[in-house]
């Protein structure tokens, strides 16, 4: 059985909202602030902010947001709308009818950064806010540039590596429950495990939620 992480980019000018139905999803401000509407009240966020909102919700301001959401359809499944939106949609190995554990982050690189060689403990889409990365994958090597997203599904060998003064991505991941409060970082070798790992993690939130079944 498969849920899916899907990350959709909407342009939001002055005048201007968007209103969506209730299903777990992380909204990042990339740029100006937006209110973000629910039933409980009206939040400001400011750019390079997210917040993890599972209710019905109106988006407005000016703004661009980047928005992780999970459902229990397929990649398959999207509408024609949804896939106007989309930047990226990958389908995760997780039970729909089960908690999944939803988490965000952000990641900086220090100057020079490279990971060592590693796998994480679940899957999820990243997209590089800043910079530029030189990303092994595998057996894949990918030039990433400020505005393009990449998935990784755990299970697959990375090493990335900073290429310019600084550089960093937002990253949302759909894992186990188990997993929550800790870290999904693996090491690929002993030897791996030894070297630094290069970067600034920065925590949203890792929060348990539920996915919305269709009708």
């Amino acid at each position: 059985m498969t849920i899916r992480l899907a990350l959709f980019e909407d342009k939001i000018a002055p005048g201007m909202s968007l209103a969506w139905p209730a299903a777990p999803r992380v909204i990042y401000v990339r740029w100006g602030a937006l209110r973000l509407v629910t039933a409980s009240g009206t939040r400001l966020m400011p750019i390079e902010s997210a917040t993890l909102v599972q209710e019905a919700i109106e988006l407005r301001g000016d703004g661009d947001a980047w928005t992780f959401e999970l459902s229990a359809q397929p990649t398959a499944a999207m509408s024609a709308a949804e896939q106007a939106r989309a930047v990226l949609a990958n389908d995760i190995e997780l039970d729909p009818a089960e908690p999944v554990l939803f988490r965000a982050d952000r990641i900086e690189f220090a100057p020079n950064g490279v990971t060592p060689r590693h796998g994480h403990r679940g899957a999820g889409i990243r997209r590089l806010i800043y910079g530029r990365l030189a990303a092994q994958i595998g057996h894949e090597v990918k030039r990433i540039n400020a505005g393009d997203a990449w998935f990784e599904s755990g299970t697959d060998p990375v090493i990335g590596r900073n290429l310019a003064p600084s550089s960093a991505f937002v990253r949302a991941m759909a894992l186990s429950p188990s997993l929550k409060g800790k870290p999904t970082f693996l090491p690929w070798t002993p030897e791996d495990a030894a070297r630094p790992r290069g970067v600034a993690p920065r925590q949203y939130f890792d929060e348990l939620v539920d996915l919305p079944m269709p009708r």
